[in-house]
Formats: C-alpha cells, structure tokens, sequence
C-alpha cells in the first residue's frame, strides 16, 4: 500500500473528522513538486482540485509519465488529491516559484490551507533543473540561496493570528523546512506544530544557529527509508523514523515507493549500506576545504552546461550520445577538480575494503564458534591460565 492507495481508502474523510498524519505530509510535499506557473497567475487561493483541473487542460498524465521526470507522479498525485473529499476543497495560496540560473537557485514553495485555522507549508525539493542539483551541492560549502529564501517566506506568509502552522519538504525541500523553522521570528515559531523532513540533508555546519534549532529540534520529524542517502547527509542528531520503501537502491528516496499502514509508513529498519555511504561522504568532505568544495561544484556544473545539459530528463530523453559528451567534458576539469575526485575515489576504496575486511573477519569468527571444542584454534598460555 502507498499514497494513492491512502487517497482511496482515506479519502473521504475530511480533516475535521480525521487529523493531519505523517502520510498527509507525504502528499502535501510530493505535490509541491508540480510547476503551477502555467495555472496560478494571480496571488489569489485556488482549491487543489480546480488548480489540478486547469493543469491537465495543458497536460496529460501519459505525457507527465513519459517525461523521464524525477518527479513525474507529482501532478497526478496533486490531481488525485483534488478528486477527494479530503483534500478536494484545501485551499492552494502564496505561490512562488523562482528559478535563478544566475544565481544559482532554484526555490518553490506554497500553503495548503487545510481549514481556517491550520495551513501545511510545503517546501518543493530538487526538480529536473541542473541548476537545482547545483544548489544541492552548494549546501556543503555555504548557506544557499535557496534557504534565505525559504526563512524569508515563512516570515512574509505564516502571519496569520490565532492559526497553526505544519512545515515540511522532501529532499533539498525538507532541508529548506527545517532552515526556515529555525529561522522562523518568535511569534511563528510558537504557531508551528511540526517540521516533517522527508528523506531530506540536515542542516550543514556552515548554516545551522545551534541556539535557534534547538528551540525546533522537538517539533522535527525525520523520516527516512532504509537505504536512505540523501537523507542521512548533515546528521543534526534527530530521531530518525525508518520507514520501508517497495523500490530498492537510490530509488527508495521516490515517495511513491513509501509503503503506508493505515495512516502511518510501515516501520524499517537502516541498512548497513546506507550507514555506510553516510561515512563514505562525510569522511570525503572532511578531507576538502570549502574552496575545493566550491570548485568541484562549479567545475562539475560547467562540464553539464558545455555538454547541453539543462535537465536531468536530458539524459533520458538523449540517451548515450548526451552522456558521453558529459563524460568528455568531465575529463577536462581542472587539476584541484580531478584532485578532490582522486579523493572521493580513495575515500570509497578504503570505506569498502574496511567493510569487506571486517565481513571476513566476521565470517571467520562465526565459523570458528561453531565448530566443536577440539577443533577450534588452542589459546595462548595466557589465555588458558585465565580460563
């Protein structure tokens, strides 16, 4: 079961008969995904279904499934949202969409107003553009663009007396709900119930206002699958909840794979894999300074913009011949670019070669416990003086 499962069998109830859970969430941020620039003209509230409805007028959904998108589900979940009882009525207002090449951010967010007390700010995540991938990579060597944005948001938006606000975002999203939490004034600090973070970076050293985050810390609800990456970068120490997804690899980050129960995702437990590419990056950014960090990003971002590379669903879309004009450019970075990369790659050898080595060791043992009495290795004198 998943979240267009949830919306069948959820569906018609509405939130005054049943609260806001953690698989709403799910689907406020997952929606959040979708480019309304075509829909929403006016800084005036829709409701999501007639938002959903004005979309397909453009779109089909075979057309939104054949794109190659990252996140091609986002407009048929936000339209499936809109065909319930539940979700049909909310209200979709303050939204903003800003993709600066210039500046290197890519920044979207919107209110869902649930009721005329309670609204779900959501925080859209990473899109198809490079150019938010880029964002993504600045994040390990400086505040971005993107999150003064979202703490800007939520002070100009979240102004309403007497209301409560929910904060959430998947991926790079989440990370902007949590920034903009914590740098949220006072007064709309007090209005928040929870910060949901989606699978989503932590807030990295560079950025984070320990004092300020504390003042949160209890109101975030980490949620992660088990082979999570993303998700695990910038650990900030909060509690994680583990959930299983039924895709597999880098793909449990896709939302549309979280297995639901009811209105909570079916609990999991981290995998070993995940623990240890944390490790891998997190001893790899150790070994570089914020310049070489810097560098890389923009080495890398100008090896996609030499290769024509504007969207992820280039890839896709041009196949090998794209990829291979990539990989060309990528041999033509500069000597501090292919330096950082040599450590990466030496980071991963000795990360593994330690994981294989204890594996090993750990095989051996077991073996060696198993076998009776007389044919386990004898002990040193030591040892069987001590015995």
């Amino acid at each position: 079961m998943n979240f267009y499962d949830y919306l069948e069998w959820r569906g018609d109830l509405s939130f005054d008969r049943d609260p806001i859970n953690e698989v709403d969430n799910l689907l406020f941020t997952y929606a959040a995904y979708t480019d309304l620039r075509e829909v929403i003209k006016k800084n005036e509230p829709v409701t999501i279904h007639m938002v959903a409805e004005a979309f397909f007028k453009f779109h089909t959904e075979e057309e939104c499934l054949k794109s190659g998108s990252l996140i091609a589900e986002a407009p048929i979940i936000l339209r499936r949202m809109g065909n319930t009882v539940r979700f049909g009525n909310i209200l979709i207002s303050n939204y903003v969409r800003d993709i600066n090449e210039a500046e290197s951010m890519q920044f979207s967010a919107m209110h869902f107003e649930i009721d005329k007390r309670t609204s779900f700010i959501a925080y859209c995540g990473t899109d198809d553009t490079i150019v938010g991938w880029k964002e993504d990579f600045q994040l390990s060597y400086k505040t971005v663009k993107a999150e003064l944005a979202a703490a800007e948001y939520i002070n100009k938006t979240a102004t309403k007396s007497f209301h409560k606000y929910y904060v959430g975002g998947h991926s790079k999203g989440a990370t902007l709900a949590v920034y903009a939490a914590m740098q949220a004034n006072a007064a709309i600090k007090k209005k928040i119930v929870r910060v949901y973070s989606d699978d989503g970076p932590g807030i990295s050293d560079i950025s984070i206002n320990k004092k300020k985050y504390d003042a949160i810390r209890d109101k975030i609800i980490k949620i992660v699958p088990q082979l999570s990456v993303f998700g695990l970068i910038f650990d900030n120490g909060e509690e994680r909840n583990v959930i299983k997804s039924s895709k597999s690899g880098l793909y449990e980050h896709d939302p549309v794979g979280w297995e639901v129960s009811g209105t909570k995702f079916v609990s999991g437990k981290l995998s070993d894999d995940a623990i240890t590419i944390q490790n891998i990056l997190m001893e790899f950014l150790k070994t570089m300074t914020l310049t070489e960090r810097e560098d890389l990003v923009n080495q890398l971002y100008s090896a996609f913009v030499k290769a024509g590379i504007e969207n992820t669903t280039d890839f896709t879309k041009q196949g090998l011949p794209i990829l291979i004009k990539f990989m060309k450019e990528v041999t033509s970075l500069n000597e501090n670019a292919r330096k950082s990369l040599d450590k990466l790659l030496d980071v991963i050898k000795k990360m593994l070669s330690e994981k294989v080595e204890g594996a090993v060791k750990n095989k051996v043992n077991d073996i060696t416990e198993a076998l009776p009495d007389f044919l386990k290795p004898s002990k040193n004198k030591k040892e069987k003086e001590q015995a």
